[in-house]
């Protein structure tokens, strides 16, 4: 007969740990980026705060008598990177690019001066506007977040500035935003009713193919703080990222623990799929079972102190889930990520039970 004692109110638990959470994400947006929900937290205590010119009321296009300037601030004001907004200025001349500078922003610099090192910010100077429209730009490996974000930015000033209407979205909805909000929806509600072998197979290879390779969306402690520090803005990105944070911080307070690991996860689904190409694994001793977890809750705690005390915090930018966005990914990365997968085929979800930080939190949610 179990022991009821052990855990004589399962509800109340689920409910100490999601506050622990939240509470744990919510400092760590404030100690990181300064911000909770779009609230700049460090004029809270001021007798008189004043957030001078709002994103509205930035002119999206001043004429000069050498061309046109375009502020982004506007247009470009549902454009996340790592820390927030990456406002720029696209100085035209003669229907051509003269050059693009940045406006004040949250990202951390050592990752956003990586753009410049690496010649994003340069890459469309000289171009026409049409020119420039069809530019395909990679991201700075390192600097994924704030790079999308860069180049989302150049892509609506130069929108604008072609005379297209601005939205103030993200960018058009493409059809990769599209399929993983349709993936992600289908993995967050049809598991509660499908229970065959066979579904949860083409859930997984959706999963990889669909959310890892094509969107690159996945839960991640810069997306979790992104989420954290900024206001909520009603885009497809938002909702995108609402529905991944509703089944790993939500869902297990209605005792669907691990939720998202299991179901949605791109790269705990391609490690699974990993396993199953031979059926026999390694043998692993109780102890060592107990160990590893050991060692993956130590390095938890190790790695939030870093963000807490910031230094070292590097590692949030290296996350094994940016492995799936080829383009920008660091080689380190990519290698990482194949290794875990080659030991999936002998040891069941390694880096799931062993190592990921991301999943540590979303399993104490």
């Amino acid at each position: 007969m179990p022991d009821k004692r052990k855990n004589p109110n399962p509800v109340a638990g689920r409910i100490v740990a999601f506050i622990t959470v939240f509470c744990i994400l919510a400092s760590l947006a404030v100690v990181r980026n300064g911000s909770l929900f779009g609230r700049d937290m460090t004029e809270l205590f001021s007798a008189s705060s004043s957030a001078g010119e709002t994103a509205d009321s930035v002119a999206a296009i001043t004429y000069t008598s050498g061309g046109e300037i375009i502020n982004t601030t506007t247009i470009g004001k549902d454009i996340l990177g790592y820390g927030g907004t990456v406002p720029l200025l696209i100085y035209i001349s003669d229907g051509r690019i003269d050059s693009i500078s940045s406006l004040p922003n949250a990202e951390t610099p050592k990752f956003f001066n990586r753009l410049a090192e690496g010649g994003l910010t340069r890459a469309w100077n000289g171009k026409t506007l049409a020119e420039a429209a069809e530019l395909k730009v990679d991201g700075i490996t390192g600097a994924t977040y704030s790079s999308n974000a860069f180049i989302g930015n150049v892509r609506a000033g130069v929108a604008y500035a072609e005379g297209a209407k601005a939205s103030g979205s993200e960018s058009p909805i493409s059809a990769a935003a599209i399929a993983a909000l349709v993936i992600i929806a289908a993995g967050a509600i049809l598991p509660l009713f499908i229970h065959r072998p066979a579904y949860r197979l083409v859930q997984q290879l959706l999963n990889v193919a669909v959310l890892g390779f094509w969107a690159g969306t996945f839960i991640d402690y810069a997306m979790m703080l992104n989420f954290f520090s900024n206001a909520p803005r009603f885009t497809l990105s938002f909702i995108i990222t609402l529905l991944l944070l509703v089944t790993g911080l939500i869902y297990p307070l209605f005792g669907k623990p691990n939720y998202y690991c299991t179901w949605i996860c791109p790269f705990g689904s391609l490690q699974e799929l990993a396993g199953k190409v031979s059926k026999r694994k390694w043998h692993m001793s109780p102890a060592l079972v107990k160990g590893l977890d050991n060692f993956r809750q130590l390095l938890w705690v190790v790695l939030l102190a870093l963000l807490y005390i910031g230094c070292g915090t590097s590692w949030i930018d290296y996350e094994i889930f940016t492995g799936f966005i080829v383009e920008s990914a660091s080689w380190i990365i990519i290698a990482v990520g194949l290794l875990f997968v080659i030991l999936s085929i002998f040891i069941t979800r390694p880096f799931c039970r062993f190592v990921c930080p991301t999943g540590s939190i979303l399993k104490d949610a």
